[in-house]
């Protein structure tokens, strides 16, 4: 197990940052985070919208930067309205986190950010917990009340900056309650193997490489962890016989090709006949195992 230099167990929280301030900082305080990780977005060039986010991005940063708990802070700049995104960003970060030290707790921060982003990293959580055992740590999204606003409630709309420093971002919350865990509903990924195989699939159509049940099969078997007959890894061999084909191709078959379809990540071209990546394979690709 990974620890501090204090010898404390590895806290890692994960939130985004757009407007609050308080909401973001605190949990931090409150978990006692040894990582933080901020999911933000400002386009470059930045516009006026672009530069309020950074000053809240970098608000939110330096206070935790300067919590005595915290070892580093990382940034991830990417599109926080974007569903798809952020599941993707929110697993990635699990994932490292996860593989550098399986004992660590991850807090996920849903209450603020945006509307996608929360979803997304609810979704997140859960997928990872379900993967979790008696040996690693623990994945939790949580949430946190606001117990006082900065401002009055009728003029939140126009109000998310300091009233004697304008420059200065606040956000609405001026006091929070402490973070509430969130009931976990395990969510099972989609199984690694397939998203791989489907990947090479993938990348050899848009290379115009064939994708025959002989090709894949050869690209496939490459690769012990996508590649595999039950509890036995068949690995190619020079001078297969006729047999031996004819068990991998089913094999291919039943095991690859018809569970695409049934996931509804590869449909058949109403003109070629053949089969390409739906929209739904697309995603699934675009989100996990990258």
């Amino acid at each position: 197990m990974l620890t501090t230099a204090s010898g404390r167990k590895n806290r890692v929280v994960i939130s985004c940052v757009t407007f609050e301030t308080v909401k973001i900082i605190e949990p931090v305080r409150h978990y006692q985070a040894t990582r933080v990780h901020l999911l933000w977005y400002t386009r470059e060039p930045e516009g006026e919208s672009g530069k309020i986010y950074r000053k809240f991005y970098d608000s939110v940063y330096n206070a935790c930067s300067n919590l005595p708990s915290v070892e580093k802070v990382e940034g991830h700049n990417g599109r926080v309205s974007d569903f798809t995104t952020m599941l993707s960003t929110v697993l990635d970060i699990i994932q490292k986190e996860r593989k550098e030290d399986p004992l660590c707790d991850i807090y996920v921060n849903i209450s603020a950010g945006t509307s996608e982003y929360a979803a997304a990293a609810a979704i997140a959580s859960m997928m990872a917990s379900r993967k979790e055992s008696l040996s690693t740590g623990t994945t939790v999204p949580f949430s946190v009340a606001t117990k006082k606003y900065t401002v009055p409630v009728e003029k939140i709309p126009e109000i998310y900056f300091d009233k004697d420093d304008k420059d200065v971002p606040i956000g609405l919350a001026k006091e929070v309650y402490d973070p509430v865990r969130m009931p976990c509903y395990h969510i099972e990924m989609p199984e690694r193997h397939l998203v791989l195989a489907l990947r090479i699939f993938r990348d050899r159509k848009k290379a115009k490489l064939p994708v025959t049940n002989t090709k894949m099969i050869s690209e496939l078997e490459k690769d012990e962890a996508i590649w595999f007959h039950g509890e036995t890894y068949i690995g190619r061999k020079d001078g297969d016989s006729d047999k031996e084909r004819r068990s991998k191709t089913v094999y291919y078959q039943r095991n690859f090709i018809d569970k695409w379809k049934d996931k509804g990540w590869i449909q058949k071209d109403e003109t070629t006949k053949k089969y390409v990546v739906t929209e739904l394979g697309e995603t699934i690709l675009n989100t996990f195992y990258k």
